[in-house]
């Protein structure tokens, strides 16, 4: 104030100023009096000690706790950093764990997929799954998800429908609470590929009983399928097999016991026309008709002997091509105008062997039931024939191929524009007496079988309703190509001769004609009804007889026993067998063994005169 009152003289604030000092300082000073004794007031050394003991009690104590709290401090630290090492290492345990039970998962072949929520928003799965429905594994997949993440690789069918995402076992377990378990599915992939799925479900449930996830299993079962499907394929095939070879069995009885009687009434015939006076046409008419209606008769024996698997009698190369275009007239006649026949035959085909007649039996019977299946005039029927390479793949996807093997074949194909055949009709046309026709044996299409079969061949057959059908025969080519078939030669011997022949039949009238045919061509013969006769005949006087004319199917002691018997007794007989089997199938019990030759039945006196001269030129038949 008195510096600012150098520059203006305010005295009077000067003053007021002033004025005011001196009233705080008089009650400072009147303080200062009451409380300077309070101040100035020590305490004494022993309360002084008193309190410093205190302070230093307190200091100690406060020291103590100090310690004790930095001491369960450490204690806390260290227990602390001990259940951190054990979380750390629990923790790499449980990894290592996880790993090794991820790696066994996809060591499995089960695929196995795990919702980890019930809504399903995250699914882990092992390799096997993903190799299963082309989800990659360990992702986070799921039907749940948006579209955008929903994987479209595959669909999944049971049956022939396609499933949505709540009918597939996975989801039903999950709404439904309970184990979905061995469900068939099919999984078809985008680019074609086919798995047959065997599915499982579980749910998953938390401490409180509530579903928080599941587990889903997909076993792949398509090897156990089709195998269960081919070892089907194979108990029917065995079944056909079995029935054919039954029904064969019964044929083949019936038809040689038919033979015998054949063979009877032809020889007789030949018989009768060799002893007729010259004229007498009328008798030489019936006995024409006789033998024509024997040889029907035959024709329907070569047909169930066909059908047992036994047809083939004369057995040679061929040439399938040459074999049609030779029978293509008849062919033409056969089926009159119904339809046109057209021909797409394969030149250099390789040859096979087989039995001519029973070739164009096949064709035949092929052809006429191709006519038969056509509804209008104008169609066409067409006969191919080809050479394929087949393989064992090929072979099974044909019908009746359990005597076929890998490799060359030739091939009769008989295709028509017709009705066709529905899958039951088809299944049913190798039966036996099944036609389709109003009349008729039913013994066509078996008769093919039982040709195609005695030839170690097969048969493919395609059908639609409709359509049409196709009959593909396949014949084991040999490596030589094929060359025109060879005539049979039909030499009717004249020609007297002498010896002494030792006929064996069981068969009375088989017998009986042999000897009258064998006398008049100036043979002795002596006869036997069965083998053990016959071989005590021939051990009485083994070089008496020139040859054996010897039946071979007879009971007791059958004509394979007889040879044996008589080779025995002398190495050097000629024994001519006598059969309505096939040649080929009896021969072959006899190769080796110095057979001299074989006599289809029926026979008539020129076939035998024929076949025994040759047997006693030194000419195998």
């Amino acid at each position: 104030m008195e510096v600012y009152t150098i520059w203006r003289p305010d005295y009077w604030l000067s003053g007021w100023m002033k004025a005011g000092t001196a009233v705080v300082s008089l009650l400072a000073v009147v303080a200062l009096v009451r409380a300077l004794p309070v101040v100035m007031q020590l305490p004494s050394p022993d309360a002084l000690k008193k309190l410093n003991s205190e302070l230093e009690h307190r200091v100690q104590e406060r020291t103590a706790d100090l310690s004790a709290s930095n001491a369960q401090l450490g204690l806390e630290v260290r227990q602390r950093e001990g259940a951190e090492a054990e979380v750390r290492r629990l923790n790499e345990s449980l990894q290592h764990r996880l790993t090794e039970l991820q790696a066994l998962l996809d060591l499995l072949p089960v695929g196995i997929a795990i919702a980890r929520d019930a809504q399903t928003t995250e699914l882990r799965t092992n390799e096997a799954y993903a190799r299963l429905t082309g989800i990659p594994s360990h992702h986070k997949v799921s039907l749940s998800n948006p579209p955008f993440e929903v994987p479209a690789s595959f669909k999944v069918l049971q049956g022939d429908c396609e499933l949505n995402r709540d009918e597939l076992p996975l989801w039903r377990a999950l709404a439904e609470n309970r184990p979905v378990l061995d469900t068939e599915l099919r999984i078809v992939h985008k680019e074609g590929r086919e798995v047959q799925v065997l599915a499982s479900a579980v749910p998953l449930h938390d401490t409180a009983g509530r579903v928080c996830g599941a587990v889903t299993t997909l076993q792949d079962i398509t090897a156990q399928k089709l195998a269960a499907q081919e070892l089907l394929a194979v108990e029917r095939r065995l079944q056909d097999t079995q029935k054919l070879e039954s029904l064969g069995v019964l044929a083949g009885g019936i038809a040689h016991d038919f033979n015998n009687l054949l063979t009877g009434i032809l020889g007789n015939s030949s018989l009768a026309r060799l002893d007729l006076p010259p004229g007498h046409a009328a008798v030489r008419a019936s006995l024409d008709n006789l033998d024509q209606a024997t040889l029907r008769a035959a024709d329907l024996c070569k047909q169930m002997l066909a059908y047992a698997g036994r047809g083939r009698f004369v057995i040679q190369p061929l040439n399938l091509s040459q074999l049609v275009r030779e029978t293509a007239g008849l062919l033409e006649v056969s089926i009159g105008r119904q339809a046109g026949l057209q021909l797409q035959l394969s030149e250099g085909l390789p040859a096979f062997q087989g039995d001519a007649a029973q070739i164009r039996q096949v064709l035949m019977n092929l052809v006429l039931n191709a006519s038969e299946a056509l509804a209008d005039k104008g169609s066409t029927i067409t006969v191919r024939t080809g050479s394929l390479l087949a393989t064992h793949e090929y072979l099974m996807r044909t019908d009746f191929h359990d005597l076929a093997v890998e490799g060359r074949y030739v091939f009769i194909e008989v295709s028509d524009n017709g009705c066709g055949m529905d899958a039951v009709t088809q299944a049913k046309i190798f039966d036996p007496f099944f036609t389709t026709k109003f009349t008729g044996r039913g013994l066509g299409l078996p008769a093919v079988l039982g040709i195609v079969r005695g030839h170690r061949g097969a048969i493919q057959v395609y059908s639609e309703p409709g359509k049409g059908t196709a009959f593909k025969v396949l014949f084991p080519a040999l490596e030589q190509l094929a060359t025109s078939p060879t005539p049979l030669v039909s030499a009717a011997a004249t020609a007297k001769a002498s010896g002494t022949i030792l006929v064996v039949d069981d068969e009375e009238t088989v017998r009986r004609v042999a000897k009258k045919i064998l006398n008049g061509s100036g043979f002795e013969v002596v006869v036997a009804d069965g083998g053990v006769e016959a071989v005590e005949l021939f051990r009485k006087t083994p070089t008496q007889f020139a040859a054996v004319l010897l039946d071979l199917t007879m009971p007791r002691m059958d004509g394979e026993e007889v040879f044996r018997a008589l080779q025995e007794i002398n190495p050097k007989v000629l024994v001519l067998i006598m059969s309505g089997f096939n040649e080929q199938d009896t021969v072959s019990r006899f190769v080796g063994r110095g057979l001299a030759g074989f006599l289809a039945k029926p026979f008539n006196s020129e076939m035998l005169l024929a076949k025994l001269h040759a047997v006693l030129a030194g000419r195998l038949s």
